[in-house]
C-alpha cells in the first residue's frame, strides 16, 4: 500500500501518522504540503516532488490455487494471454499499481481493453481476499501478495518480460520544511 506520513502537532506524543492511499493522492498531499513523507509505486512527475528509490518490487498476477490455475500455470510458459478469458480485479484508478501493471501488460501484449475488469479496488486485502474466493484474477506487489503466496491461498503468475520490477520510492516535497522526524527517515533511507 502506498502511505503517507504526517506530523502531528496538536498531539506532539503521536508525531507520525500513517495513512494509506493510492499514489497520486500521495503526491497531491505531497505537493499541498500536507504530508512530509510518502512511499509510491511510481514516479508522478509534479512540481517540488523529489523521489529516492527505497524497495525494488515486482508485480505478479495472483490466481486461486484451484486446480485449474495449478495447470494453466504449468501450461502457460510465459504466456499470460489467459487472462483476456478471466475476471480481472485491479487496483483503483490513480494508483501507481494499476498504471504500473497497465505499462506491463501491454508490453507482454494484454491491452486493458482486453480484459473483463469486473471490479476496481482500493485496498489490496479485500483484492487478494477476492482472489482467493475465486472472484477472479488480479495484479499485485508480489510484496503486498506475499503473505497468500507463501500460505498457499494464490498462484503468483510472473508478467512476461517484466523482470526489471519497479520502484517503491519514498517521495517529499523539497520546497517544504521538513519535520525533524521526517528529516531523520529520510536521512535513513538515504543511507539504506
Amino acid at each position: 500500500p502506498t502511505v503517507l506520513m504526517r506530523y502531528n502537532e496538536r498531539y506532539p506524543d503521536e508525531q507520525i501518522k500513517i495513512i494509506e492511499t493510492d499514489s497520486s493522492k500521495v503526491v497531491l498531499q505531497i505537493v499541498d504540503h500536507m504530508v512530509d513523507v510518502g512511499f509510491t509505486g511510481t514516479v508522478l512527475e509534479k512540481k517540488h516532488c523529489k523521489y529516492i528509490p527505497f524497495y525494488k518490487d515486482e508485480l505478479v498476477i495472483i490466481a486461486p490455487n484451484t486446480e485449474r490455475y495449478r495447470k494453466l500455470k504449468e501450461e502457460s510458459a510465459g504466456d499470460i494471454t489467459w487472462m483476456k478469458e478471466e475476471h480481472i480485479i485491479m487496483r483503483e484508478e490513480g494508483s501507481g499499481t494499476r498504471k504500473e501493471a497497465e505499462a506491463q501488460l501491454k508490453e507482454a501484449g494484454v491491452k486493458l481493453s482486453d480484459l473483463d475488469i469486473i471490479a476496481s479496488i482500493e485496498n489490496q486485502e479485500a483484492i487478494k481476499n477476492s482472489v482467493c474466493r475465486g472472484m477472479g484474477v488480479s495484479i499485485l506487489s508480489k510484496l503486498a501478495a506475499a503473505d497468500k503466496i507463501e500460505d498457499g491461498s494464490v498462484l503468483a503468475f510472473p508478467i512476461p518480460g517484466a523482470d526489471r520490477g519497479r520502484n517503491i520510492n519514498v517521495v517529499y516535497n523539497k520546497n517544504n520544511q521538513l519535520s525533524v522526524s521526517a528529516e531523520r527517515f529520510l536521512k535513513i533511507v538515504q543511507e539504506v
